[in-house]
């Protein structure tokens, strides 16, 4: 795997050093150059590890450059300005850039998603074996489900004692927000 990192890091900087080569003989005119001004734009956006470049959007046109999208602060903004204005070629960048500080990408959307998906999904199985290795509770007839950080109860317990372990077992476990209890004591 650290092979492969190495063979990728290295790919990447040849063919960053030979765009970089070529760019002191380019003779690109018109849309030709700033469509590759843009690919370089978006190469250094790409390369800055504040920013997400799948948020701002570029568009050249003569050597000017308007820069577009949502991002979550004015240093951010400013950031991605700056490595713009700083591309060889670039004349002058216009900075359209929305700052919205509750602004979520849909990267960072998916991963929130997996994440809680994945924590209701190991509570729910972490539950489940705390249940079934405690001799008070009968786990077989206890059903867990969780669904952003609430855990729901359903099925019988033997006795009140039973119950009352069950919710505080449940309350207690890691990423817990609520316990619902549709738990019935059978006697």
């Amino acid at each position: 795997m650290k092979y492969q990192a190495t063979i990728l890091a290295s790919a990447i900087t040849a063919v960053l050093v030979s765009v970089a080569a070529s760019a002191g003989t380019n003779s690109w005119k018109g849309e030709s150059r700033d469509a590759w001004l843009d690919g370089k734009i978006e190469t250094a956006l790409m390369l800055n590890g504040e920013l997400n470049n799948f948020d701002i959007d570029t568009k050249v046109h003569n050597r000017n450059v308007t820069l577009a999208g949502v991002v979550n602060s004015e240093i951010e903004k400013d950031l991605a300005e700056e490595i713009t204005e700083n591309v060889e070629g670039v004349e002058d960048v216009t900075n359209n850039i929305q700052v919205d500080a509750n602004y979520r990408s849909k990267m960072e959307q998916t991963g929130d998603s997996f994440a809680r998906t994945w924590n209701d999904l190991s509570t729910t199985a972490g539950l489940n074996m705390k249940y079934a290795v405690n001799d008070s509770i009968e786990a077989t007839s206890i059903d867990v489900d969780t669904k952003n950080g609430v855990v729901t109860l359903t099925g019988t317990v033997r006795s009140d004692a039973s119950h009352d372990l069950a919710i505080e077992i449940a309350k207690g476990y890691d990423h817990v927000k609520e316990v619902k209890d549709n738990l019935e004591v059978k006697k």
